[in-house]
């Protein structure tokens, strides 16, 4: 396998080069269409059948459990909330695959990572829900999950924004680690 140090051998074969990763794996679909590139290719046949699978989930085909809500049950957080916040993910990453088809590999791995962030911030907004409404139904939490999902960069400012409303805007001092209390 090639490294680097066996491109600095001195032969005057080095060049200097605007692409980052040049030499390694990654330069072969770095700054290229995703549609151009094999991780390209299987990123969105991956993100295909997770859809496939949210979908099937979400009808009850599939793992039933996962879209009856038992009011007794233990868990703090129904797992349909994780499930529409997901297909919320997908939904986004594939509308922004279709309003910009030229997309690069990497920006269609960025608008992948929400897939990771919106289950997580569904089940927050779900808890920040429950404190405010003693019974929400079903469609409204799937729904709203759905919509946090698909509006993650939205619900991150907005979360951020109550929490300054909250717990106040921190001073300069207090924000560059300097307390007055000593």
């Amino acid at each position: 396998m090639a490294t680097e140090e066996s491109n600095s051998s001195g032969t005057g074969a080095e060049r200097e080069s605007d692409v980052p990763g040049e030499g390694t794996r990654a330069s072969r679909w770095i700054g290229k269409r995703w549609y151009k590139t094999s991780v390209g290719i299987v990123t969105a046949a991956l993100l295909a059948v997770l859809t496939g699978v949210g979908l099937a989930v979400s009808t009850g085909v599939v793992a039933p459990a996962f879209t009856e809500h038992d009011p007794s049950a233990a868990a703090a957080v129904p797992p349909y909330v994780y499930l529409y916040g997901g297909l919320g993910g997908l939904a986004y990453v594939f509308t922004s695959m279709v309003v910009e088809f030229e997309k690069t590999t990497e920006e269609l791995g960025r608008a992948g990572l929400r897939l990771l962030a919106a289950p997580l911030l569904a089940a927050g907004i779900y808890l920040l829900m429950r404190f405010f409404l003693n019974s929400p139904s079903t469609r409204q939490v799937a729904g709203l999950s759905f919509l946090v999902g698909l509006y993650v960069k939205v619900t991150i400012e907005a979360l951020g924004s109550l929490a300054r409303r909250l717990y106040g805007q921190p001073t300069g001092r207090a924000r560059d680690g300097r307390d007055d209390s000593g």
